[in-house]
Parts: structure tokens; sequence; C-alpha cells
């Protein structure tokens, strides 16, 4: 039986606009956001060419003007449609994760936790005037009102009966995962599912607001939660939709005791 979520059937991606599409989301219905948005390293990043197998991000999607208006816009919405208590995690990087922050904090998300993602084998600086960039951010926000899921037991089970710290460690996404196709800033599939299980629960409802390639998307079925997610580029909806045709091999893919 197909699951319904206001006008939308869930584990979908919606080829719309997430601001737009989250208008269509009842207010107070969703457990759990995972956000991977653009960084806009587009706007503000080096544009840098290199012969060594690394390619910098240079998409259209990736260039945005008002990059503090646009997030803004969609973090309302993110808000609006959470419960009480609902949580969010927000992927960014230096160029980003500081308007995040504050843009959060205006709008009533109360910030919990900052993670850090350290890449095993990450690009080099390829101007060689700054440090080779080797992290990710990723905020852990939640909306008043309810008391936020952290599941300490599923901490304790995959970090020998002890609590995680707030830094998660792996080599960049393999090519194991991407053999349906490539996404310019795909994120690896065990940090999806680790952080899925630490902030919600089986049978919740994740809104994933940017799909990308569906790797929340995927880590939302392989941990039995539903997903609603939005995307408007045709080929990375049919690249997420080929990976979550793929279920078992994706299952595969990610060490077993990383599944609860």
């Amino acid at each position: 039986m197909k699951k319904i979520l206001g006008s939308f059937e869930l584990n979908r991606v919606c080829q719309m606009d997430c601001i737009e599409g989250m208008r269509y989301i009842p207010a107070n219905c969703i457990d759990h956001v995972e956000a991977d948005p653009p960084y806009n390293v587009g706007k503000e990043g080096a544009k840098v060419k290199s012969k060594k197998g690394f390619k910098a991000i240079n998409e259209q999607w990736d260039n945005i003007e008002d990059y503090e208006t646009f997030t803004t816009n969609w973090l309302r919405e993110c808000y609006r449609v959470l419960k009480p208590g609902g949580s969010i995690l927000c992927y960014g990087s230096h160029h980003s994760i500081f308007i995040t922050g504050y843009v959060m904090r205006q709008l009533g998300f109360k910030i919990k936790t900052q993670y850090v993602w350290k890449k095993k084998n990450p690009p080099p600086s390829f101007l060689g005037t700054n440090a080779t960039y080797a992290t990710e951010f990723i905020i852990l926000a939640t909306k008043p009102g309810g008391s936020m899921t952290y599941n300490l037991d599923y901490a304790k089970a995959i970090n020998n009966g002890k609590n995680i710290q707030n830094v998660f460690e792996t080599a960049l996404t393999p090519k194991r995962e991407k053999t349906h196709g490539k996404f310019p800033c795909q994120k690896p599939l065990q940090l999806a599912v680790k952080l899925i299980q630490l902030h919600s629960n089986i049978n919740d409802t994740v809104l994933i607001p940017f799909c990308g390639s569906g790797t929340e998307a995927v880590a939302s079925v392989l941990t039995n939660r539903s997903f609603i997610s939005f995307e408007t580029n045709r080929e990375y909806i049919e690249l997420a939709n080929n990976r979550l045709d793929d279920i078992d091999m994706n299952k595969s893919l990610v060490e077993k005791n990383l599944i609860s």
C-alpha cells in the first residue's frame, strides 16, 4: 500500500524545487531532515582545473548570488514541517556552514552539535596557498518543543560500547557506490546510514530536500524509514531511482553491524 503525506507519495523522488515542494507538506509532520544543500562553491570557491583525477565542483546549481536568502527560504520550510523535537542534519563547508548556522538560529532552531566529517583521502590543495582541506561539517539542530531523538544504544553499538565522538572519518565515496552514475558531491553511504539511525527511529519520516544522487534516500530505505525527497535535475533523479531499485546491492556495500 502506498504511503501518502500531504500531496506526495512517500519513498519517491519528486521532480520539483524543494522550497516549492515543501509548501505542500503539512506542518509538524516530519520526524527528521537530512539536508545536503549546495555549498556555493561555484560562487565562492577558487576556479581550479586539475589533471590529477580530482574535479572542482562547477555546476550551475552551485552558483547562488544571494545564498543567505536561498538558505533562509528552504530552512524556513524545514522548520515549519518538522515536528516539535524533530531534528535536522545539514552538511556544509567553510563556504556555507557559517551562514547556515546563523540562519538556523534566526529561524528558531536550537543547534545541538556540529559533526565533522574527516576525509582519509582528501583532494589536494590545488593552488598550494592553503592547507589541504580534509573536513566538511554537519550541523545538528532541533525544533524546540519536544524531545530530540538520539539513539545512544546505537551509538554504543557502532563504537565498542562507548558513546561516539562528533568526528566521522571515512574515505571519499568509493567507486563501488557510483556504479549507477556519477554525482559531483556524493556522500559515502555508510555516513548517511550512521547519521539517520542516530537521529531517527524505525518507521519515522525523513525529509531530504536536496536528493542529488539519492544517498540519504537509499540510507532511509536500508534502515526502515520512509522518505520524501525533491530534485530538479532529471539525470540525478534517474541516478537516485536506479540506486533505489538496486537496494540489495547497496545493502551489501554497508558493513552489517552499521544497520540495526
